[in-house]
């Protein structure tokens, strides 16, 4: 479920709940943080020019190409959003989750949460991260359901279990 549509989709009960990263949200849509995290660069140091040994500049980041997760389908991410940089984005994508095949065995960079760099790097042995040249905070990413499957049973096990996996503690609701 993308950031923008979540909402709707939650009130109009049209998904149980979702997992993602969420500004405003409607009356009636309960909320409970699951983690947060800075931003890390991905990449593959037998075809990219970095090294996490070496502090990587804002120069050195903008002279490599990069892959940017966009959910609107453009070049622009959060790095364009938040830190007003203009990165050489060559490839868009609508999730993280594939960020990782991408970046193995190209000269390509990714600026990604650190709690999702180490997913890929655990799929992509080969990958590696270093800081990024400026401060990036990360939103929390949240559990988010309507308020009317606070009672349900099933609903309310899945988000237990959802809860024990990102290490979270619930909140009363």
């Amino acid at each position: 479920v993308q950031f923008r549509s979540v909402g709707r989709l939650l009130s109009d009960e049209d998904v149980d709940m979702a997992v993602t990263v969420a500004d405003e949200l409607p009356g009636g849509v309960r909320r409970q943080n699951l983690f947060t995290g800075g931003f890390v660069c991905l990449f593959d140091p037998r075809h990219a020019a970095v090294t996490p040994k070496k502090k990587l500049t804002l120069e050195r980041y903008l002279a490599h190409d990069h892959v940017a997760v966009s959910y609107n389908g453009d070049v622009r991410g959060v790095v364009e959003d938040v830190v007003g940089v203009v990165r050489a984005v060559r490839v868009s994508v609508s999730s993280f989750h594939v960020v990782g095949s991408i970046v193995e065995g190209s000269p390509l960079l990714a600026t990604v949460p650190a709690v999702v760099a180490r997913d890929l790097q655990r799929l992509h042995p080969k990958l590696q991260t270093t800081a990024l040249p400026f401060a990036l905070e990360g939103a929390y990413t949240e559990l988010l359901w309507p308020a009317t499957a606070d009672d349900d049973e099933a609903a309310a096990y899945v988000r237990g279990h959802i809860l024990t996996i990102a290490g979270a503690q619930p909140v009363a609701v």
